[in-house]
């Protein structure tokens, strides 16, 4: 596994953090900070949204397998 936490990440986990985490996660809060009350649908969509982004910063800290990313025919086998 190679997460954004490891000393050397892969590129996958670091391009999905910052191309959904971050950016998912500050439009909501910027949103939720607002001062005038949101309608329901638009908090609804808010926590979608947060959910989302939380699930990418998961994702990307967990990281991917050593062998995604290759062909089957070039993945190790254990004989």
């Amino acid at each position: 596994m190679n997460g954004i936490l490891s000393s050397t990440p892969a590129h996958g986990p670091v391009r999905l953090l910052v191309g959904s985490h971050l950016l998912l996660l500050i439009q909501t809060v910027l949103m939720l900070q607002a001062s005038d009350p949101l309608p329901t649908s638009l908090r609804l969509f808010l926590g979608v949204t947060g959910m989302l982004g939380l699930a990418a910063l998961i994702v990307a800290v967990r990281g991917e397998q050593e062998d995604e990313g290759k062909p089957w025919w070039a993945k190790r086998h254990d004989r």
